[in-house]
């Protein structure tokens, strides 16, 4: 079992001063910097998604005959930021130790449904996120989404909820970038994808992303792209460097 701590509070001062600097570099280098984000738990807290899928398999006639008593537990479930997948939230509710069953039917219906389009529109941002993004596209900066999800199964959903919220995707430098195929690996992905860029392209790259994985992948083969780890929840796979920057939100105050 994978049992993360929360995020540690984050000194307000500290990353207001962070971002602030980073915006200063974005206005000075225009066109000549590329910034990434990763989506889910970067951008976005999924923890509304993930709470939604609990309640509808609830609600669904045939798990409440199947699954009575856990269907009513969940009705009153509660995700936290910090919970990655529904295993804890599950622990917390009393549901780890109820038979095989009602797992296997719970892990493949959040399977289906937190890996699609309709479930995305529960996302919600954080906090200054939307604002952030949209400062640094207005200075002239190249914009990347850079995403673990999967085209067929996520894509429509994952740009109409950029679109919704008003991150920058309808100008000509920002685009959405995901994987043409869902089993690839991400953090090969997301690495080769940033190899493919010509090293004269931009003067800096900025990465925001939440899974070490893929931050140490990037870092051990890409020490040119300048790295921001987005402490929210995780894998818990590995750990991310000491020495990166590290974020909670996108506050500037």
């Amino acid at each position: 079992m994978v049992v993360l701590s929360s995020p540690p509070m984050q000194d307000r001062h500290n990353t207001a001063e962070l971002l602030s600097t980073i915006q200063k570099q974005a206005f000075q280098l225009g066109s000549r910097g590329l910034f990434v984000f990763d989506l889910d738990s970067t951008l976005f807290d999924v923890s509304p998604r993930l709470e939604r899928i609990l309640m509808d398999y609830a609600a669904l006639p045939e798990h409440q005959t199947r699954f009575p008593e856990s269907c009513e537990i969940l009705k009153n479930i509660r995700m936290l930021r910090s919970d990655w997948g529904i295993k804890n939230a599950l622990i917390r509710a009393g549901l780890d130790d109820h038979h095989a069953e009602f797992h296997d039917s719970i892990k493949a219906f959040w399977k289906k449904t937190f890996f699609s389009s309709e479930y995305l529109h529960y996302d919600i941002p954080y906090e200054g996120a939307v604002e952030f993004v949209q400062k640094v596209a207005g200075f002239g900066c190249e914009i990347a989404y850079l995403t673990g999800r999967d085209v067929h199964r996520m894509g429509r959903g994952s740009d109409e909820v950029l679109r919704k919220w008003s991150f920058p995707l309808s100008i000509p430098k920002a685009q959405l970038v995901l994987k043409p195929q869902a089993g690839m690996d991400d953090a090969e992905f997301k690495t080769n994808w940033f190899r493919a860029i010509p090293y004269e392209a931009y003067d800096k790259i900025w990465f925001f992303e939440n899974e070490p994985v893929n931050v140490n992948r990037v870092a051990q083969h890409l020490d040119h792209i300048e790295i921001v780890f987005f402490h929210s929840t995780h894998s818990g796979q590995q750990e991310a460097p000491e020495n990166i920057p590290r974020i909670v939100n996108y506050l500037l105050k």
